[in-house]
């Protein structure tokens, strides 16, 4: 995912060949977010219901529950196809300062191969970016 306004290096979690992905926010099915333990196959999961009324980015029910599972230590999945994904959400409320804290973003580099990338708050100018953008943008 591109992440403007974060200077690189990111700190970088690198798994040991054959551990598991832990438990993370996979993405937002109509009305829950789903949390997935594992890998597929043999992986579970479990849906925690919000109420699901206008945009995404502009829901604070939203916003607050995935503040607290941040603030629980799970990761966020990086979702290239959905624009509303949990990380993408995430992104966008720390560029809007609406997010006052770094998480972390889970992502598949290939079979049974995961990442865990922390994102740091956004300054303006670095890697040219002047700050937020609507959402989407």
């Amino acid at each position: 995912m591109d992440h403007p306004g974060r200077r690189p290096p990111f700190d970088v979690y690198l798994p040991v060949p054959g551990e598991p992905p832990p438990q993370r926010v996979s993405h937002l099915a109509p009305g829950e977010v789903v949390l997935v333990t594992g890998g597929s196959p043999g992986g579970s999961a479990e849906a925690i219901a919000f109420d699901d009324q206008g945009p995404r980015w502009a829901n604070p029910r939203l916003q607050l529950l995935l503040a607290e599972l941040n603030a629980r230590g799970l990761p966020f999945q990086y979702q290239p196809h959905e624009p509303e994904g949990p990380a993408a959400l995430m992104a966008w409320w720390q560029e809007t300062g609406q997010l006052a804290s770094s998480y972390r973003e889970f992502s598949w580099q290939g079979p049974g191969q995961w990442t865990l990338t922390r994102i740091e708050l956004p300054q303006r100018g670095v890697l040219g970016w002047a700050g937020p953008r609507p959402f989407g943008q």
